[in-house]
């Protein structure tokens, strides 16, 4: 199965992201912008595009059985990543801002990682980096601009404009993957390893990020899964959120 209607996905995936924007930082409703997860930027609807998080040349790779029982939309996971063009230190960088760095910088990354043979291969910084960015936008996916606005959140972003090793500041846990067997055929009651690619689990700072069968941690700043205070202007810190709206890249 092909992706199916990216046009209407787009649409459902920018009122659903407009909605949980809003509901953080109330202005925006005066507006008609989002915010871009990984630079930051408030753009409007025309700048952004529909963004595989698994790229799609990698589940192009999936077996036959499962390309035709999930579709690529399922089997890559969709998001909204703009299309502006990128400036830095006054200068247009080449590409599709943040959707063509991520084509550029991490996509061949993860297409290596779900064909590599881990036990005759060895993964460097670059795929670590390429899986840490997806684990964030994966969360992001999941649970929205509390986890793109938070201080984990801009450390995570920052690390995104950072394809080439580590920043200092990334906690060593989330520097190292662990991996199992990969699923060589498509089985219906294994469906699920196919239709869904992230499973996430919290784990005090950290949330446990698996895609298929690579497992690695991304850093937060509070459990995405505890409610807090949408609505009061002032309420006890463990229910607040105050959003950091610091831009990566001009």
């Amino acid at each position: 199965m092909k992706h199916i209607d990216l046009p209407a996905q787009k649409e459902l995936l920018w009122h659903r992201l407009r909605e949980d924007l809003k509901s953080l930082v109330p202005w925006f409703a005066d507006s008609d912008l989002l915010l871009c997860p990984a630079c930051c930027r408030a753009i409007k609807y025309d700048e952004f595009s529909i963004e595989h998080i698994v790229p799609k040349q990698a589940v192009a790779c999936d077996p036959a059985d499962a390309r035709q029982a999930v579709s690529q939309n399922e089997r890559s996971g969709l998001t909204l990543l703009c299309r502006k063009p990128l400036i830095y230190k006054g200068r247009k960088v080449p590409g599709h801002g943040c959707n063509s760095w991520k084509g550029k910088h991490f996509d061949p990354f993860l297409k290596e990682l779900l064909r590599i043979n881990f036990r005759t291969t060895t993964v460097n910084t670059r795929h670590q980096v390429a899986l840490y960015s997806v684990g964030y936008l994966a969360l992001f996916r999941k649970f929205g601009y509390q986890v793109a606005l938070s201080p984990a959140g801009l450390l995570c972003r920052r690390q995104f404009f950072s394809p080439n090793t580590f920043l200092p500041d990334v906690p060593l846990n989330c520097q190292i993957m662990l991996t199992g067997e990969p699923r060589a055929e498509f089985k219906e009651d294994e469906k699920s390893y196919w239709s869904e690619p992230f499973s996430i689990g919290v784990e005090g700072s950290t949330a446990l990020v698996v895609l298929r069968n690579i497992g690695f941690r991304v850093p937060i700043s509070r459990d995405p899964t505890q409610p807090f205070s949408r609505i009061l202007p002032y309420s006890p810190i463990k229910f607040s959120f105050r959003p950091d709206l610091t831009t990566v890249f001009e």
